[in-house]
């Protein structure tokens, strides 16, 4: 239907998942199709004619997991006589800059045709940057002396040179990577400004949003970084068409009890290490920059984040406990987000709301999600949903189901129904197959397998013998009781 977005699921674990899937999606409108990361194995699951109809990559930051097939995509359409054309890589200016740094190695130094010199291929022969999302109205940049050292300085967009008074570079000796200090006109606080502003801040960025649009496919994407808190530089993604929305978080951290404390505390600058005169006076500083940041968000971000996941079908990250720079279960159990879905989630977890897995698509029609599953199309209507080593499953609430859901330091987890936990709720578990849902067989002689003509057969092992039936797909015959 015209409006509607596909969401296909090529990988989804977490970074140190066992399954060793990383995260990749396809995105799709109208015909149109994208990559969104690309750290799962995107060949073998979309195949030469997949790879070839893609028409370009959304990356929301850097990390392996999320970038692991970059280079080999890049090089693959570049050299394949089939194909040859540039990968369009769509993304924030510096998530752009990270991919060109991180990719370097691998993309441009190559062999002549005839094999007889080593040549150099500029990224942007092989890559088209489509920037996302506004650019940034300062920036540290790396220039030439006249006696051939380099420095760096900070410029605005004009080529003018900003001072010390107004912003500031800090390079850490333990990385080695720049980092800019920025003056706040409003509060004048001395502020990191790629944490500290919003996208829609026009103090430290442009006006022009850079909204990527696909005209053919009636495809509106946003970059969003007010909700994504990661570490590296990180976008999240509005995907819309006239009828749907649908909201990638990437990577973050959502914890608003955590936001609020970012714009709220204030805190004091370290001197222990500089002069304070010293460091009115310099332009660039050898040590750690969070010694002289004063607010890390400003209350625009706060109010930003807080907002960003309203009106669509959120597809949102998920860890257990105590991850640092993923969203903790316990932090977003309860969240007042409708139609959330989880995704990049840990091997073994129990959610109230789906967990997804490599193969899955989503429809996404309006702000609702259901599950295409065999030409149908399916609503998630399940009280409970099981990710865990021996397969996926879910739960719905029966007066006398067989198992029952349990809740320890705010994760939750399932027992048999006879043991001494106290139950959230009763449940009977089915297993999902391919998206179809069949009841949990706990006779070890028998065992679910998938046929070649893709349907599922419920088998029975009988000495050296086997029977098999095919088994009755049970979802959207499920009922739930009170």
């Amino acid at each position: 239907m015209k409006g509607d977005i596909f969401f296909e699921v090529l990988g989804n674990t977490g970074p140190f998942s066992m399954a060793g899937e990383s995260s990749g999606y396809k995105v799709s409108a109208n015909g149109s199709h994208y990559l969104l990361e690309c750290g799962a194995p995107i060949f073998p699951s979309l195949g030469f004619h997949g790879v070839a109809q893609i028409k370009g990559l959304f990356a929301s930051h850097s990390h392996e997991d999320h970038k692991r097939w970059f280079t080999d995509l890049v090089l693959f359409c570049f050299y394949n006589p089939s194909i040859r054309h540039k990968v369009r890589l769509i993304t924030a200016e510096p998530v752009m800059e990270e991919y060109h740094k991180n990719s370097k190695a691998a993309l441009e130094r190559s062999l002549s045709p005839d094999s007889k010199r080593i040549v150099d291929i500029p990224f942007e022969d092989m890559v088209e940057k489509v920037v996302i999302g506004p650019r940034s109205k300062y920036f540290v940049n790396l220039e030439t002396e006249g006696n051939g050292a380099f420095r760096y300085r900070v410029r605005d967009r004009k080529g003018n040179p900003v001072g010390p008074e107004k912003a500031k570079i800090f390079i850490n000796p333990r990385a080695n990577r720049p980092r800019l200090l920025f003056k706040d006109d409003e509060t004048g606080e001395w502020v990191e400004p790629d944490s500290y502003y919003p996208f829609s801040s026009n103090t430290f960025y442009e006006e022009n949003q850079n909204t990527f649009r696909d005209e053919e496919a009636d495809l509106t994407v946003k970059a969003v970084k007010c909700s994504a808190w990661h570490g590296v530089p990180t976008v999240a993604f509005r995907f819309m068409t006239q009828e749907s929305s649908l909201f990638f978080s990437a990577d973050t951290v959502y914890k608003p009890s955590l936001w609020k404390e970012l714009y709220e505390t204030y805190r004091p600058q370290n001197f222990e290490h500089i002069p304070r005169e010293a460091f009115e006076k310099k332009s660039l500083i050898i040590g750690d920059i969070n010694d002289f940041i004063e607010r890390v968000w400003s209350r625009e971000r706060y109010e930003s984040a807080m907002s960003a996941y309203e009106g669509s079908v959120v597809i949102h990250d998920v860890a257990r406990k105590h991850s640092v720079v993923h969203t903790d279960y316990p932090d977003i159990a309860g969240a007042p987000i409708n139609n959330l879905i989880f995704t990049h989630n840990p091997d073994n977890l129990t959610a109230r709301h789906p967990i997804l897995k490599s193969g899955k698509i989503l429809l996404v029609r309006g702000d609702k999600a259901w599950e295409s599953v065999n030409g149908g199309h399916y609503p998630f209507d399940a009280d409970v949903y099981v990710r865990h080593f021996s397969g996926n499953y879910v739960g719905y609430k029966r007066t006398n189901g067989a198992y029952k859901v349990i809740e320890k330091d705010g994760l939750l987890g399932i027992v048999e129904a006879g043991g001494p936990e106290k139950a959230l709720m009763r449940v009977d578990l089915f297993m999902d197959i391919g998206g179809e849902y069949f009841p949990v067989l706990k006779d070890t002689n028998k065992s679910y397998r998938i046929r070649p003509d893709g349907r599922v057969e419920e088998s029975v092992i009988n000495g050296d013998k086997s029977i098999g039936r095919l088994a009755q797909n049970r979802r959207g015959q499920i009922n739930g009781e009170p």
